[in-house]
């Protein structure tokens, strides 16, 4: 059973906010009004034999508690009397329910423990809060602008919202921040995030905790995001004993990127092979921080031994700009061609000014090569979306260019659930896939479970163990490393998650693809023997890029590695690796098989 964040006393004052903002008005009304006839119907027919207008006035006289009902004996003029009074009384409890409800829970709030504390009033902040409240775990959100009407909806669902600012120590203390179990630092702004981050740091100071708070800090710079994961694991190195705090920073685009590719690289190289291409080639519109941090793990993962490096092509209104821009936050992926350099071309194209047609597509084609796959990230989501339908309409013409187009959408549309959903035709063609909704991303499992990086950490296992030559590991050893990820330091957490977002190609390159629905899995794929070195000059030389794309560096001659400076003497080309060297791209490679196991349980089949 999955756990559930918060103690008694969290829960309690979940339910008592739920319940005193939860609107009744029917159930509540109807009562009074069975009580009110009830009371009224039995005084009649008892009193009423000779006259009505006594009878009511003896009925409701009851009220008064006169002599009338004074040691009352009988049945029926007893049910009247308490009637009588059960309908004033049952009026006032409902109309000061909501009050005391609310009091009640701030009474229980003020013992809150082990709790989620979620810092942000933006929709990825709501959407995380209520998706852990489907999960029964005890939120408190602190949020300064929030509507009234959807702060009543979010108490409704029994999220505690705090109105005050995250970044101040007396409102963290008024969430229990200091006791929580996770802090989800999740304004818009980042400076805002790291501020909240340190206000919690301040708030716990030398505390010791049994176990460490976890602070979620999100991070929409990619390059604040790499300083802060390398900032933190130099900390971690430094420090002899455990810290009260374990900072994981992490970025919506980022995660959006990685679900993309964990989901769709078989089908980029069986798209490239299709075409008879010699490399997957990816062509961006737009070139936004979501376009970048999907072009980062394209670089990364998208390496098969059937192609050559993955090449990128990005249209811009301003390519310079965007071309400088790339280059100066990844200096490294262009500073050592004698390694590798990041195939990746900046060309102009504004869609504000010019419509997209096959001229264009040809010019493309023309200078770079076939399209494997189009990617739409050019800002807003209406701006996406017009150019991802007149893509599809002209990759569609003829069915010349049967291509995916990728469609960021920040905020999940009615388009994106109903016509954007993938290819459900057999005829290949273009379809529209939507990636990057809130809705998808800023939820439990992906943000304070780490569900995307389940891989990852079965990759570390791997590398930490040296299974090159074991046997595949148990479902249960693969589970049991998903819960020592949390010791791994960040700057080797970034290369293995790297591994876990390329396995679907290593498995493919081996000659697997997942079940599907209907099929008779295998559940544990094999790599012939003879595979396996090709497979793993391909996993050195991919390894070697997301290196690069990281900001690390070759060390000099006589130079020793240096994790601080990001400098790894294994920067070097496979003719150069010792014996164990090679070993441990063969370990990531069969690493690859564990982490397909895991992430697809019904099993695999031979590619046809």
């Amino acid at each position: 059973m999955a756990r559930r964040y918060g103690n008694i006393g969290s829960r309690a004052a979940a339910r008592l906010t739920s319940v005193a903002h939860t609107q009744a008005p029917l159930v509540r009304w109807g009562l009074l009004i069975v009580l009110v006839v009830a009371w009224l119907a039995l005084g009649l027919v008892y009193f009423g034999h000779d006259n009505i207008w006594e009878a009511l006035y003896r009925t409701i006289a009851a009220v008064s508690m006169s002599n009338d009902y004074f040691d009352v004996n009988d049945e029926v003029r007893n049910a009247i009397r308490f009637l009588a009074l059960a309908v004033p009384v049952v009026g006032l409890l409902f109309a000061f329910s909501g009050a005391l409800g609310r009091h009640l829970a701030d009474v229980f709030n003020g013992g809150a423990a082990h709790h989620i504390v979620i810092a942000g009033d933006n929709p990825p902040a709501i959407t995380l809060a209520l998706d852990c409240r489907k999960h029964k775990d005890s939120v408190i959100l602190i949020a300064k602008d929030v509507p009234d009407e959807t702060a009543l909806g979010l108490r409704r669902k029994g999220v505690v919202v705090l109105d005050g600012d995250a970044r101040q120590s007396e409102t963290l203390r008024a969430a229990r921040a200091d006791h929580a179990a996770h802090v989800v630092a999740f304004e818009t702004d980042d400076t805002q995030n790291l501020q909240i981050e340190a206000a919690v740091g301040r708030l716990l100071g030398d505390r010791r905790r049994k176990d460490p708070l976890d602070v979620h800090v999100a991070t929409r710079s990619s390059m604040l995001l790499k300083e802060a994961r390398e900032m933190r694991s130099a900390q971690a190195r430094a420090k002899t004993g455990p810290s009260a705090i374990d900072p994981k920073p992490f970025s919506v685009e980022e995660m959006a990127a990685r679900w993309l590719i964990q989901r769709e690289a078989q089908t980029l190289v069986a798209l490239a092979a299709g075409a008879e291409e010699d490399r997957v080639h990816i062509v961006f519109f737009g070139f936004d921080r979501a376009a970048e941090a999907l072009a980062e793990r394209i670089l990364s993962s998208v390496w098969s031994t059937h192609f050559q490096p993955p090449r990128l092509t990005v249209l811009s209104p301003e390519p310079e700009a965007a071309q400088g821009g790339f280059k100066a936050r990844h200096r490294e992926a262009f500073a050592h061609p004698e390694i590798w350099s990041a195939d990746i071309a900046f060309l102009g194209f504004d869609w504000n000014t010019a419509s997209v047609g096959h001229e264009l597509l040809n010019t493309v084609e023309k200078e770079r090569g076939k399209l494997t796959a189009v990617v739409v990230s050019a800002g807003p989501d209406p701006n996406n979306i017009h150019l991802a339908i007149a893509l599809r309409r002209v990759c569609n013409h003829a069915y010349r260019w049967p291509v995916p187009i990728y469609m960021h959408e920040a905020n999940q549309s009615e388009f994106s659930l109903q016509y954007a959903r993938g290819d459900g035709t057999k005829k290949l063609d273009a379809y529209l896939l939507a990636f990057g909704a809130h809705q998808m991303l800023a939820t439990r499992a992906v943000i304070i479970e780490g569900a995307l990086d389940q891989g990852a950490a079965v990759a570390h296992e791997h590398y930490r163990q040296g299974l090159g030559k074991k046997d595949a590991m148990s479902m249960r050893e693969l589970q049991a490393a998903t819960r020592d990820w949390a010791e791994v330091l960040e700057t080797y957490r970034a290369a293995n998650r790297a591994v876990a977002d390329s396995a679907m190609i290593k498995l493919w390159d081996a000659g697997w693809r997942p079940a599907q629905k209907g099929e008779k899995g295998e559940p544990t794929p094999s790599v012939p023997s003879d595979q396996l070195e090709p497979l793993a000059r391909c996993e050195h030389d991919r390894w070697m890029a997301e290196r690069l794309m990281s900001g690390w560096r070759p060390t000099s001659p006589g130079e020793e590695r240096n994790n601080d400076l990001m400098a790894h003497n294994k920067l070097t080309a496979w003719a150069n690796l010792t014996e164990d060297d090679r070993g441990n791209d063969v370990v990531q490679v069969r690493a690859a098989i564990d982490i397909a196991r895991l992430t697809h349980k019904e099993g695999f089949v031979r590619l046809s």
